[in-house]
C-alpha cells in the first residue's frame, strides 16, 4: 500500500512538507557480487528495474542508470529481471568470485488482446478481473502471518529551485539547515524487520544521512507497504482504492492486453479515474490470471498545491502462489510558487523467514484437513458460521457480479472483525504495535562499509551528494558546539512571555504562555467594549503520577474599566483511575448561553461592522472545586461544587465602524419570555456519570487502555445539578439529565453519529436566566462552529428553559453521498453529510430541522430546512469556518 509516514519536516517559509517513505534490503558483506546493467533493445538503461532472486526471497532494484549489484554467497540462482512495460527475463546464474558483470537486455512487452475485447453487454473484460481482485482482497490482506526480512532503504531529496520570497523570509533557516538550490541529499539505512499482524519490530542496524536539519530514520510506518496491504480499503490514504468495494463508482478499467510473464499470465489494466484530484489514483495495475493477485502496479496521485505522488511496486513469487512486494519505488514531487523539488525512495527486501495462512493461499487441490481453518468456538460462533456459509456461496461464483464481489469483500471484512473481537474479548495483554530500536553503532559513515553492503548502486548525482556528506556533518557538529548561536525556541524566556510559546525550565518543569502580545485575545462587545485576555501557565510533571499545572488568565474591559481575571490550579493523574482535581476562581464576563451562544469573533465582527450585538453578557465572581475519576474502564464520574455571585450588566459601549446613524444596538437582555435576572448568589453541586461498555482493552504499565475502533457501543450518561437555598444563597432548583451518544462506521465510506439528551427540572422554585438550560445555536449565515449538535434556524436564547426538554441530533457523513457522484463536482477533500435535529421544550413546543452539507476541517457549507410547533417553515444557507473555533487544522494523507 502507500505506507504513509510524515517524513522530513523541511522548512520552506514555515511550510511543512509531509511525506511518505519506504523500505529496502541489505545482505552480508562477506559475499560475492552479482552485478551488471539492465538495458532495453536499443541499449538504453531501464531505470529502477527489479532484480529478484527466487531461492533467497530477495528483491532489489537497479539504480536510475540501470546498474545493479547484490552481494550473494557462491551458488546457483534463478534470477528474475523485470520492469513494467518489458518482458521478464529469467536466468540461471552461477555466482563465483571471478564472475563478470552481466548485460541484461529486456525486450519491450507486446501485449496480446483477447479475441473478444468487449462482452455482449458492452463491458470491458477488465471489470470481471477487478471484481475477482476485490473478491480476493480481504484474503490477501491477511495472508501473511509472520516474516523476518532485511530491508535497505534509500531516499534522496532534490531541491531544484527555491523562490525569492522563501530565500528572503527563511534566509537564516536555509543557512542553518544547509539547504541549497540544485543539491541532492541522501539517506540510506539497513534495517531488520520482524512482522506479525499484531506487532512489528524494526531494528536499525546501520544508517547515515545528510538530510537537512539532521532528520533521519523516518521509515517506521513504511512496513505496511511491503506486507501486502495494497489490498486494504484504506491503502491509498485519502484516495479511493481501486481494489476496494465501491471502486467502480470512482474508476473506469480497461484491459490493454495479456502476456505470459515467466510462468504466469499477466493482465495489464489501465485505471482511469472518473474525476480529478487527490482522491483518485491513475495508472496501471498488472494482475496475475487465475490467482487474481497483484503482479505489479504503477500509479500516481495528483495532490493539491502542485504536489504529485508516484508509486511503483513489483511483486515476486516468494513461495508457490504467494506474491509479495520485492521492490518499491516512491516519488513525491512539488512545484509550488517557484519552489520545486521532491523525494525519491527505493527499497530492497530480502525475506529470511516467511509464514503464511495456508488456507488463504490459492490452490488447485483442496487443503489438507489439518490446515483448514477451525470453526470458532466463541461468543460470535453462530454469527461467524452464518457468514462462512454466505462467503462460501459467493466464493464459488466463477464470474461474480459487481454486487457479489462487493458483498463478499464486506462479509470477509466482517468475519475478520468478529474473529478479532473473539480473540481480544478476554485477552488484555498489551502488545506494542510498532517498536523501533537503533543500534548503538548504527550511525556508520564509513564509505567503504556502505559500498560493500549497498544493494542499489548510487547514481552519479547521488555519488556527489555522498562526497559532500563528510564536510556537511563537520559543519553541523561545529554549529552544535557553538555556544554563541541563537537559542532554540523552548529556551527563550523573554520571547515566550512576550509573544507566547513554551519555555522549558528543565526536563520536568515548563512554562506556557499566550504572550502579552496575543492577537486572538482581543474581542469587542457592547458590554465590555474592547476586551483583552491572555494566559500564563506553569506545569510540573510529578514522575509517572501525573502533571500539576497552574494557570493565570488576566484581562481588562476598557468600557467598564474592569479588571478580568481567572486563576486555576490542578492535578491530572495517570493510572487506572485518572484522578483529576482542579480549583478555580475568578471574576469575568460570560455569555448567558454557555452551551452555544455567539462565538467572541462572531460577535466582534457583527458588532463592529454591522452594528448588531449578538451576545448577552453578565458578570460572575466565582470559586469552584472540580474532581473527576475513572472508577473502572469505560466509566467516568465528574463532580464539582461552585460558589458564585452573578450580576446583570448593561451596555457600556456604543461604538461601531458602520451604521451609526441607521441602527441602534439591542439592549443586553436575552429575547426569551422567561427571562429573569438580578444580582444573586449560587451554591451549586453538579454530578455526572458516564459509562460506555468497553470489553476490548489492553493493560499497559498497569493502566487499562481502550482498544481503538472496537468498542462501538453507545455511551450512556446521567447528571444531576442542585442549587441549595441556604443563608445568602438564594437559588433553589434540581435538574436531572440523562442521554446517550454514539459514533460508528456505516458502510465502506460512511459514519453515523448521534446524541440525545432528556432533562427535567424536578424543582425550579428559584433560578435565574444564567442557570437555565441553553442550546447550541448558529443563526448566522457565516460562522465558525462545526455543524454537528447545532440548531441553525433558531436564535441563541429563544428556547432556553427551566422546564423539561428533549435535545437530539443525528448526522451521517459520507465521502460518496450525492454531489461526489457528479462528474463536475467529483472529489475535492470534502465529506458530504445529512443531519437531523430535534428540540422539544415543555410549554414552548418543538422544533425540527434537516440539513445537507459538504465540508472538511477548513470549511462547511450547508442548506437547512426547519418546521416547528408555530407552523412556520424556515430555511437557510449556512457557511462555517471551524478553523476559527479551533485555530488549528490537521490534514492527513
Amino acid at each position: 500500500m502507500i505506507a504513509s509516514e510524515y517524513f522530513n519536516k523541511l522548512s520552506f517559509a514555515g511550510t511543512t512538507l509531509v511525506l511518505l517513505v519506504f523500505i529496502f534490503l541489505i545482505i552480508s558483506a562477506s559475499a560475492q557480487s552479482l552485478s551488471g546493467n539492465i538495458v532495453d533493445h536499443n541499449g538504453k538503461p531501464v531505470p529502477y528495474s527489479t532484480v529478484f532472486i527466487k531461492e533467497l526471497m530477495y528483491g532489489t532494484a537497479a539504480n536510475q542508470e540501470g546498474f545493479f549489484e547484490l552481494k550473494l554467497p557462491q551458488g546457483d540462482y534463478s534470477c528474475v529481471f523485470q520492469s513494467m512495460g518489458y518482458e521478464t527475463e529469467t536466468l540461471k546464474v552461477s555466482v563465483t568470485q571471478s564472475m563478470k558483470p552481466l548485460q541484461i537486455v529486456l525486450q519491450e512487452m507486446v501485449y496480446n488482446l483477447p479475441g473478444v475485447v468487449v462482452s455482449s453487454d458492452g463491458e470491458d473484460p477488465a471489470y470481471g478481473i477487478i471484481r475477482r481482485v476485490i473478491q480476493k482482497a480481504p484474503v490477501y490482506a491477511r495472508m501473511v502471518k509472520y516474516y523476518k526480512a532485511d530491508v535497505y532503504i534509500r531516499g534522496s531529496l532534490e531541491v531544484r529551485s527555491i523562490s525569492r520570497m522563501v530565500k528572503w523570509m527563511a534566509k537564516d533557516d536555509l543557512k542553518e539547515s544547509g539547504i541549497k538550490e540544485g543539491d541532492v541529499y541522501i539517506e540510506e539505512s539497513v534495517n531488520e524487520i520482524e512482522y506479525t499482524p499484531s506487532k512489528v519490530n524494526q531494528r536499525v542496524k546501520s544508517i547515515r544521512s545528510n538530510f537537512p536539519q539532521g532528520n533521519e530514520s523516518r521509515s517506521s510506518s513504511a512496513i505496511g507497504y511491503i506486507s501486502g496491504n495494497l489490498y486494504k480499503p484504506d491503502a491509498f490514504g485519502n484516495a479511493w482504492s481501486p481494489f476496494a468495494p465501491g471502486a467502480f463508482n470512482h474508476y473506469r478499467f480497461s484491459l490493454e492486453g495479456t502476456q505470459l510473464n515467466g510462468n504466469v499470465l499477466v493482465n495489464k489494466i489501465r485505471i482511469t479515474p472518473k474525476g480529478s484530484g487527490p482522491k483518485y489514483v491513475k495508472g496501471y495495475v498488472y494482475i496475475v490470471d487465475e490467482l487474481w493477485c497483484i503482479h505489479s502496479i504503477d500509479v500516481s496521485i495528483d495532490e493539491q498545491l502542485g504536489m504529485k505522488i508516484q508509486l511503483a511496486q513489483t511483486y515476486g513469487e516468494v513461495q508457490p502462489n504467494v506474491w509479495l512486494a520485492v521492490s518499491n519505488k516512491f516519488k513525491f514531487d512539488m512545484d509550488l510558487m517557484g519552489n520545486a523539488g521532491g523525494f525519491l525512495y527505493n527499497t530492497s527486501i530480502r525475506y529470511h523467514k516467511l509464514t503464511v495462512n495456508m488456507q488463504d493461499v490459492p490452490s488447485v487441490t483442496p487443503l489438507p484437513v489439518e490446515l483448514m481453518a477451525k470453526k470458532s468456538q466463541s461468543s460470535n460462533a453462530k454469527r461467524v458460521e452464518k457468514l462462512d456459509k454466505k462467503s462460501e456461496i459467493l466464493k464459488s461464483k466463477q464470474e461474480p457480479t459487481t454486487t457479489e464481489a462487493y458483498r463478499l469483500a464486506r462479509i470477509q471484512s466482517r468475519q475478520e472483525e468478529l474473529k478479532l473481537k473473539d480473540s481480544l474479548r478476554n485477552n488484555h495483554e498489551y502488545v506494542e504495535r510498532y517498536k523501533t530500536t537503533i543500534d548503538s553503532n548504527a550511525r556508520i559513515s564509513d564509505t567503504g562499509f556502505w559500498n560493500n553492503v549497498r544493494p542499489i548502486p548510487l547514481a552519479h548525482h547521488e555519488i556527489l551528494s555522498v562526497e559532500r556528506n563528510d564536510s556537511l556533518m563537520a559543519r553541523r557538529k561545529s554549529l552544535a558546539n557553538d555556544t554563541t548561536g541563537k537559542k532554540p525556541a523552548n529556551k527563550r524566556l523573554f520571547s515566550t512571555l512576550l509573544t507566547g510559546g513554551r519555555y522549558d525550565v528543565d526536563s520536568v518543569r515548563w512554562l506556557t504562555s499566550n504572550g502579552l502580545l496575543y492577537p486572538f485575545g482581543l474581542a469587542f462587545n457592547t458590554v465590555d467594549g474592547l476586551a483583552y485576555r491572555t494566559m500564563f501557565g506553569y506545569n510540573y510533571r510529578l514522575s509517572e503520577k501525573g502533571v500539576f499545572n497552574l494557570a493565570f488568565t488576566p484581562g481588562v474591559s476598557f468600557a467598564r474599566e474592569a479588571f478580568l481575571w481567572n486563576v486555576s490550579a490542578g492535578f491530572s493523574g495517570n493510572g487506572n483511575y485518572k484522578n483529576s482535581i482542579r480549583f478555580k476562581a475568578g471574576s469575568d464576563s460570560f455569555d448567558y448561553n454557555t452551551a452555544g451562544g455567539a462565538m467572541p469573533i462572531e460577535n466582534t465582527i457583527s458588532t463592529l461592522f454591522f452594528r448588531q450585538n449578538l451576545s448577552r453578557i453578565y458578570r460572575k465572581d466565582y470559586v469552584s472545586l472540580s474532581h473527576s475519576i475513572v472508577p473502572f474502564i469505560g466509566a467516568k464520574v465528574k463532580s464539582d461544587i461552585i460558589v458564585s455571585e452573578s450580576v446583570p450588566l448593561q451596555n457600556a459601549s456604543d461604538f461601531s465602524f458602520f451604521y451609526k446613524d441607521s441602527r441602534d444596538f439591542d439592549s443586553n437582555i436575552p429575547e426569551n419570555s422567561l427571562y429573569s435576572m438580578q444580582r444573586h448568589r449560587d451554591l451549586r453541586v453538579n454530578l455526572e456519570l458516564s459509562w460506555k461498555p468497553t470489553p476490548y482493552y489492553f493493560v499497559k504499565d498497569g493502566v487499562k487502555v481502550a482498544r481503538r475502533g472496537l468498542n462501538k457501543a453507545p455511551e450512556f450518561f446521567v447528571g444531576f445539578n442542585k442549587a441549595f437555598k441556604v443563608g445568602a444563597f438564594d437559588t433553589n432548583f434540581d435538574l436531572l439529565r440523562t442521554g446517550l451518544r454514539q459514533e460508528f462506521r456505516l458502510g465502506i465510506e460512511g459514519s453515523l453519529r448521534y446524541e440525545a439528551e432528556f432533562g427535567k427540572y424536578l424543582n425550579n422554585n428559584k433560578l435565574y436566566f444564567d442557570d437555565f438550560t441553553h442550546f447550541n445555536s448558529q443563526p448566522l449565515i457565516l460562522g465558525g462552529k462545526d455543524f454537528f449538535q447545532v440548531f441553525h434556524l433558531t436564535d441563541y436564547y429563544k428556547w432556553s428553559t427551566d422546564e423539561a426538554y428533549v435535545n437530539a441530533h443525528i448526522i451521517y457523513n459520507s465521502k460518496y453521498l450525492f454531489l461526489n457522484r457528479l462528474p463536475l463536482l467529483r472529489n475535492r477533500l470534502w465529506e458530504e453529510r445529512f443531519s437531523l435535529s430535534f428540540l422539544a421544550v415543555q410549554h414552548k413546543g418543538h422544533h425540527i430541522e434537516a440539513g445537507y452539507g459538504i465540508g472538511n476541517a477548513l470549511y462547511n457549507l450547508g442548506i437547512y430546512a426547519g418546521y416547528g410547533s408555530d407552523e412556520k417553515f424556515l430555511w437557510g444557507i449556512r457557511i462555517a469556518i471551524p478553523v476559527f473555533s479551533r485555530r488549528e487544522i490537521t490534514i492527513g494523507m
